[in-house]
């Protein structure tokens, strides 16, 4: 049987076929627009543990105000409201006759997890005011009736100069209901009492009596949800009565209540399902459409109903779809909230899509979902670049990259030895034609490459380097500036990143006073931070490395010399010191185990060593250094004796005298003499056989001799 052959073809699916899993949007009750739908404010976390709430200007994409809330806090709820400013207020004053016109202003309403109510004021940009509620917020809903808040127990409504809580006693919440998570009030209220909507897993319809302070109606609770509910959003009251539209966490399906009489209760009246699985984000209506954004950035369009079958709700399926795509994949972008433009006579239906971006910022996309003839399309999508890092100065509808600019002038620090007054740095710098890539490896302190002796003194070490003298050019300012408004991690790390003491200094010397403490909170943070925290899969380790350790410390010294004065003043710097020596604490916690450890490890070393040089020296003792022998040339060469007879001839030759084995072969005879001496033994008694032979060869030499003598 032949081998099966392999099949060419991809072995996985494309990138852009799998689902990319996307964080959600910032929840629906952290932003709003405003009533004419041209600017729209968001609270979003930054660095740290604080939220920042910054105001974008719909038509021209830019961001107008921004304000991080007091004390490091979270931002509850987030809602506008035209509240009466301080002038009309004098004016009324003033003028005791005559009709007056009251003044409006604008403002932006946010609550935070202290139990705060702060009035931000965009077209000043600070807090007008600040209410301490009686217990944090849980929701909030404003409109041209009232702006109410709900806690864990009771009804908050604000005065109408938003100066105040405007009842003494808050109207009490049925025992059944709960931290309310929605609160709405119905077009059917009037300004003596107002008809609330007040929701959990269920909605309960309040009548609030605000001349008596008084709950007069409560409705049995309506169970509109298995979850509990993110929004409700009233409808415009119409012949059938008064509807609302109801969000439920991990629900796409939409569902309509309407209210036939002022105290009967809701009954469905219909229903929107949406095809797509992504739960229901955020709604917005206009006239006769309803828009839908889910969580996964897909926004459904449906068409509101002019008859209600209360008997058997209708449900609506076939919405039509609109979707923002980014990159060349074209996956669906993220999506902070979307409204309905305010078109003119004649002109197509449009959606303005608000897209996050990264960093903090929302870009704008206007997105046309009517048809020239009429009618809805059954699919729009607008596409954009992933990365906005390229616009058009000119275009009106563009996010510019540099939206915060350094001071124009910058004061420089008079020298030690110079009299002279300080000049100002240059605006148009070299530094500033160069691109990113380019500020980022200039080098601060160059070489010299001037014969001048003077000038080759001036170049030191970084550790010699003093801050005393003039501000240097060479500073990251402008870069580091841009990536504290922004929250970039990527560039903000790559400032970070740099360890040279002198253009730390510099760069924390000529960057705003206001913004020593965020930079502060950016250096605690990466200090608890691995490698590569901001990249796909998060960092390796738990805490940053010696190398970027170091580098980190030298910033949150450099800011705690240069700005320290400045710090002092904020009430929230105990709480991010307390951050970094408890950080410092943990990592001081393995020195004192580490440290023991290499001094065991030192000593077995040591140890080690010493035996090892015991052992060569004992070998080398043992084997001494051998003699070398040349013949005729050894000075301890002895002359060999010779014995001659009567007649010269040569009887004997002692080859080993003056040898080793001569006197040993002596000792040897020595102590045979000895031992024999000392021996008592008689010979002839002893059983060696030997020595009988010795003493029977003595005899017959003897005899010889005697014959020897008588020849």
């Amino acid at each position: 049987m032949a081998p099966r052959q392999p099949v060419a073809g991809p072995s996985r699916p494309k990138h852009s076929q799998q689902p990319v899993a996307q964080s959600p949007p910032p929840s629906s009750s952290l932003s709003a627009f405003n009533s004419s739908q041209t600017l729209f404010a968001l609270a979003s976390p930054v660095l740290g543990s604080a939220d920042k709430v910054q105001v974008w200007d719909v038509t021209t994409d830019r961001v107008v105000a921004e304000w991080e809330v007091a004390g490091a806090s979270k931002a509850t709820t987030v809602t506008w409201a035209n509240i009466q400013s301080d002038a009309a207020s004098k004016k009324k004053k003033r003028r005791k006759s005559g009709p007056t016109d009251s003044i409006d202003e604008e403002a932006v309403l946010i609550t935070s997890a202290k139990g705060q109510l702060h009035v931000f004021s965009p077209s000043k940009g600070e807090i007008i005011r600040t209410i301490t509620l009686p217990e944090p917020a849980t929701s909030a809903w404003s409109d041209e009736h009232a702006v109410v808040y709900t806690t864990s127990s009771s009804i908050l409504v604000l005065s109408p100069d938003a100066s105040t809580i405007s009842h003494t006693f808050p109207f009490p919440l049925p025992s059944a209901t709960t931290s309310p998570s929605a609160i709405s009030i119905l077009p059917s209220s009037t300004p003596d009492v107002l008809h609330v909507l007040v929701a959990t897993s269920s909605v309960v319809v309040l009548h609030l009596d605000l001349s008596s302070s008084k709950v007069t109606y409560t409705s049995q609770p309506l169970p509109a949800s298995t979850s509990s509910v993110s929004s409700i959003l009233p409808l415009p009251t119409s012949e059938q009565g008064s509807s609302f539209l109801v969000v439920s966490e991990d629900d796409r399906t939409i569902s309509q209540y309407t209210i036939i009489a002022p105290q009967s209760p809701p009954k469905l009246s219909y229903r929107y399902a949406s095809p797509t699985l992504s739960s229901a984000h955020s709604l917005s209506t206009c006239s006769t459409l309803l828009s839908v954004l889910h969580v996964s950035g897909e926004v459904s369009l449906f068409a509101l109903p002019s008859n209600l079958d209360f008997s058997r709700p209708k449900s609506d399926s076939k919405p039509s779809t609109v979707k923002v795509v980014e990159g060349k994949e074209e996956r669906i972008a993220r999506l902070a909230r979307v409204t309905f433009e305010s078109q003119a006579a004649g002109a197509p239906g449009a959606l303005l899509c608000g897209r996050l971006a990264g960093g903090g910022r929302v870009k704008w996309h206007r997105a046309v979902f009517e048809l020239p003839e009429g009618g809805l399309k059954p699919s729009t999508i607008v596409k954009s670049d992933a990365q906005d890092l390229v616009g058009s100065t000119g275009s009106s509808d563009t996010l510019p990259i540099q939206r915060f600019t350094a001071p124009s002038t910058v004061t420089e620090t008079p020298s030690a030895d110079v009299d002279e007054p300080a000049g100002k740095l240059s605006t148009d710098v070299d530094m500033a034609d160069l691109t990113l890539g380019e500020r980022m490896l200039a080098v601060p302190n160059g070489n010299s490459t001037s014969s001048d002796p003077e000038a080759s003194d001036k170049t030191k070490p970084a550790a010699e380097v003093t801050f005393d003298g003039p501000v240097n050019g060479a500073s990251l300012t402008r870069v580091l500036v841009q990536a504290l408004h922004t929250s970039d991690p990527a560039l903000l790390t790559l400032c970070l990143s740099h360890r040279n003491p002198t253009l730390i200094r510099n760069t924390i010397r000529k960057m705003p006073a206001q913004l020593a403490l965020p930079l502060l909170k950016a250096c605690v943070e990466r200090l608890g931070q691995g490698k590569s925290a901001n990249k796909r899969g998060g960092g390796r380790g738990s805490v940053q490395n010696e190398q970027q350790g170091r580098g980190t410390v030298e910033w949150v010294k450099g800011v705690l010399v240069e700005r320290g004065p400045l710090l002092m003043t904020m009430p929230s710097l105990p709480l991010h010191l307390a951050t970094l020596s408890k950080l410092l604490q943990t990592r001081l916690e393995t020195y004192q185990p580490l440290s023991t450890l290499s001094g065991r490890l030192d000593l077995a070393l040591a140890q080690i060593q010493m035996r090892r040089l015991a052992a060569e020296t004992t070998q080398s003792g043992q084997k001494g250094e051998g003699q070398v022998y040349i013949e005729g040339e050894s000075d301890d060469e002895d002359d060999v004796p010779i014995e001659y007879g009567e007649e010269g001839e040569v009887e004997d030759v002692n080859m080993l005298a003056g040898s080793d084995l001569e006197t040993s072969e002596d000792d040897e005879d020595d102590d045979e003499d000895e031992s024999g001496e000392d021996s008592d033994e008689d010979v002839l008694d002893s059983d060696d056989e030997e020595g009988l032979l010795d003493l029977e060869a003595e005899e017959s030499e003897d005899d010889e001799e005697e014959d020897s003598e008588e020849d």
